[in-house]
């Protein structure tokens, strides 16, 4: 009986101390919020990802684009912008509550930790990123069909889920339709 007690005190006590670890390094006054997003085609077929009884790609990167009559690939990419809703709709510099969020071509979904929480509804802005050779092209309107602002409050110590957002993407993946970067306004 007394090994069993020990083995629990020492347990107790590991514990105790793992969580006062991890509670230091959390910021009380945030909140979490996650994002998922799914790139499909015009007819809404997936592009990425492409779901489990799919035979789609692996992620969005090194996807067919056309510079004139150049081919070249191109990788697509999302832009979250969190901002104060009073900026309507501009969010750079003071707007911004925290560094935008870019996630990868190899990415459906990111978690963005240590957001202040607040009383009032924050602008949620997701962006369209095309990576080309020459450079990135944000948000471009010409190619990509991207859902308008959400204005959702992030509450202390919880999740804030912004659910999933399709993005269109103006190609046809079962023709051989490719991206027209000259038509978007990358190029």
């Amino acid at each position: 009986m007394q090994r069993l007690t020990t083995t629990w005190v020492s347990s107790l006590a590991g514990n105790v101390v793992l969580a006062a670890s991890l509670g230091a390094c959390a910021n009380v006054d945030s909140g979490v919020v996650e994002l998922n997003w799914a790139f499909v085609d015009r007819d809404g077929d997936a592009i990425f990802p492409a779901g489990q009884f799919s035979a789609g790609r692996g992620d969005a990167c090194d996807q067919p684009g056309r510079i004139g009559a150049d081919e070249v690939s191109v990788d697509l990419e999302v832009q979250l912008d969190i901002c104060d809703s009073d900026c309507a709709g501009s969010c750079d510099g003071d707007c911004q509550i925290v560094p935008p969020e870019r996630a990868g071509c190899d990415a459906y979904r990111t978690t963005i930790t240590d957001v202040p929480a607040s009383a009032r509804p924050y602008l949620f802005l997701l962006r369209a990123i095309v990576v080309t050779p020459t450079g990135d092209c944000v948000a471009p309107s010409g190619c990509f069909a991207v859902p308008g602002p959400r204005e959702r409050t992030v509450t202390r110590g919880l999740v804030t889920d912004l659910q999933v957002l399709q993005i269109v993407v103006d190609v046809d993946t079962e023709g051989d339709d490719v991206l027209d970067l000259e038509a978007c306004g990358c190029a």
